[in-house]
């Protein structure tokens, strides 16, 4: 009877044969792969020295976003408005007209931070270390699907994004998790009712996804939306987004933002860059790339390692057999 176990070690016809001038080496592949690993660790330990060394590390930086959140945590916790600095409250560096208040995110960002807010400054270091395994675990699986070319040219954004701090450190393995999941309504509808939370513009997936016919993807993304509106309304106060609706709209946009840069307001910018959602719907993947695209260029506080953001378009297409197309899906 044949035997159905393998030899431990591969015989040499099966090892990969590299040439090195006149001598031939045989690798057996746990070399190989061993290898592969260690080039890999090697290349994202050199993005992240680059990245720190270009924007430093913003969990522990007192102008950075973990302190802004912090900050807004405390002030919540205090029963100060989170619009406004009070007297004893952590000093926010502000950078009129683009930053006139101590927080420009809507109230639920700050809700979160009341617990982290509880621990001080710890709890910078840890939501930036949560946010870093976020982005290099991004980085890793982008590599293993072999979007080489598209983590190259990004990498200086994403190594950015990974020392930040920003909640886009976040959201970037969020909008990944969305489309592998895509088909998994209450997943999607949990990541992005928090991303829409905290960023507004991944509203635009929702877009796709209602083009794309996934009805219960929607529905769950609306029912918790609303528990998070619920929660953060409890716990910031109905003050607190009157407030935001009011200081909002009175931040100039950035000057590298799209706003900024044509000329157009920026609600025009976001039906714009929404339109290629329409066109691409019945093609794949490719209206979720577009929806993408709008998530991570429709803000007016764009700044460039927001361009990380566009390296969740580089998702896996569909498999032929399994078109991905607008039909309603639970």
């Amino acid at each position: 009877m044949a035997s159905n176990v393998q030899p431990a070690n591969p015989p040499l016809e099966t090892r990969r044969v590299f040439s090195v001038g006149p001598v031939a080496i045989r690798l057996h592949p746990n070399t190989i792969r061993l290898a592969y690993i260690a080039t890999l660790a090697t290349t994202v330990l050199m993005a992240l020295a680059i990245g720190v060394r270009m924007g430093g590390i913003g969990w522990l930086d007192v102008s950075g976003d973990p302190w802004n959140y912090l900050a807004a945590g405390e002030r919540l916790n205090a029963g100060h408005p989170l619009y406004e600095l009070s007297p004893g409250d952590r000093e926010v560096i502000l950078q009129p007209p683009y930053w006139s208040v101590p927080l420009l995110a809507p109230p639920p960002i700050a809700v979160a931070w009341r617990p982290l807010a509880l621990l001080g400054q710890p709890a910078m270091v840890l939501w930036g270390v949560v946010g870093l395994v976020g982005v290099v675990g991004t980085i890793i699986y982008l590599l293993s699907i072999g979007r080489v070319l598209v983590v190259a040219i990004l990498i200086a954004s994403l190594t950015m994004t990974a020392v930040a701090g920003n909640f886009s450190a976040l959201l970037l393995p969020g909008l990944i998790l969305i489309w592998i999941h895509r088909d998994r309504p209450w997943i999607v509808g949990t990541l992005l009712a928090i991303g829409v939370a905290v960023k507004l513009t991944p509203v635009a997936l929702l877009l796709w996804l209602a083009l794309s016919g996934r009805w219960r993807a929607v529905g769950a993304t609306l029912a918790v939306g609303a528990a998070i509106g619920v929660v953060s309304l409890i716990g910031a106060g109905p003050e607190a987004f009157v407030a935001w609706l009011q200081v909002a709209p009175y931040s100039a946009p950035s000057p590298t933002s799209l706003a900024a840069i044509t000329g157009l307001p920026t609600g025009l910018v976001a039906v714009l860059l929404l339109l290629p959602i329409l066109v691409t719907r019945r093609h794949g993947a490719w209206g979720y790339r577009a929806a993408i695209v709008a998530t991570a260029l429709a803000t007016p506080a764009f700044y460039f390692q927001a361009t990380s953001l566009l390296a969740a378009a580089a998702i896996r297409d569909p498999v032929p057999d399994a078109p991905d197309e607008d039909v309603t899906r639970g």
